[in-house]
């Protein structure tokens, strides 16, 4: 394998490890079979995304696709659990993570009628969750013309497969957690997670002190896990990563240019975990036509508008 190739794959590996959603390990996945993860553009067309500009990717992970769990059928036919806007921005060499409970009631591009955002995975897959958040960001306040450059999208099983690939990752949780639901059974603090117990904590809401709001937090605490642990692999001994390679490669369904995964890993890697900035907006439940919802409000709006403003929160004015 030559030294160009090698680097190439190892920054694609960086790029899955960092953002927590790419990759599975340990797995083999025959040629007739559908990859279980997906990584892909946005949109159709030509556009590509400026590396000199914040670069805005959809993170979904389902609820289904995942046997081990009891959760059958297709990652892309599920229920989303997990729903992020990650914003990058290269010259700033910063990141955010920014949580959409998976029960906001806002209007689903699918539907087209307001309803709990997690259905439009179910019934409109990315393209309908990718439209949806796009629309809620640009109709309160954010810039007219914004719009997710890629999108990813795993279920439980890949997220566990990956971290456990990783040899586990760090993480400082943030609570203790005892939920019979999630399986969590954590204690507070810094501690390393094997892939069952990052699943779980990324699920716990039950115990949770804000419930689906915490949830989404702890998602973003497990991503920055990832990240840590990735630059951790490739700063003490490179080649050891390629151990691992060969799993994205047979089970990632990757519909983006490898030049692409090649510069976004290679920006990923520059980024320090203290430069990501994980948030999920603040908002109350109510009951709606769909039963018990987050109800966003202008908290929740500023947040997004802010990092869709320039891939910086805090940034605005």
């Amino acid at each position: 394998m030559s030294r160009r190739r090698s680097l190439v794959i190892l920054l694609t590996l960086a790029l899955a490890g960092a953002l927590a959603w790419t990759t599975v390990g340990g797995v083999t996945v025959a040629q007739s079979q559908e990859k279980p993860i997906v990584i892909s553009r946005a949109h159709a067309g030509s556009h590509r995304p400026s590396f000199d500009k914040p670069i805005f990717v959809l993170a979904l992970g389902s609820d289904a696709g995942s046997p081990k769990y009891k959760r059958g059928g297709k990652v892309q036919s599920g229920r989303a659990d997990s729903i992020h806007i990650i914003a990058i921005e290269p010259k700033l060499k910063k990141a955010s993570i920014v949580g959409i409970p998976r029960d906001s009631y806002v209007p689903v591009t699918c539907f087209n009628r307001p309803t709990k955002i997690t259905g439009g995975l179910f019934f409109g897959g990315p393209e309908c969750m990718i439209s949806t958040v796009e629309r809620l960001v640009r109709d309160h306040g954010g810039p007219a013309t914004f719009k997710f450059d890629y999108y990813m999208l795993a279920g439980f099983e890949h997220l566990a497969n990956m971290v456990n690939d990783l040899g586990g990752i760090p993480v400082n949780v943030p609570y203790a957690m005892n939920d019979q639901a999630s399986r969590a059974n954590l204690k507070k603090g810094p501690q390393t997670l094997n892939g069952a117990d990052a699943v779980a904590m990324s699920r716990n809401r039950k115990d949770a002190p804000l419930g689906d709001l915490s949830r989404s937090e702890n998602q973003g605490l497990v991503m920055i896990g990832g990240l840590t642990k990735a630059r951790a692999l490739v700063a003490k001994d490179p080649s050891k990563t390629l151990e691992f390679v060969r799993s994205i490669f047979a089970n990632v369904k990757m519909n983006i240019p490898l030049v692409d995964a090649f510069r976004l890993g290679l920006v990923l890697l520059q980024i320090a975990p203290k430069d990501v900035t994980n948030v999920v907006p603040r908002a109350d439940t109510g009951t709606t036509d769909a039963g018990s919802s987050v109800i966003l409000d202008e908290r929740s709006y500023r947040v997004y508008r802010d990092v869709a403003d320039d891939g910086v929160l805090g940034s605005s004015g």
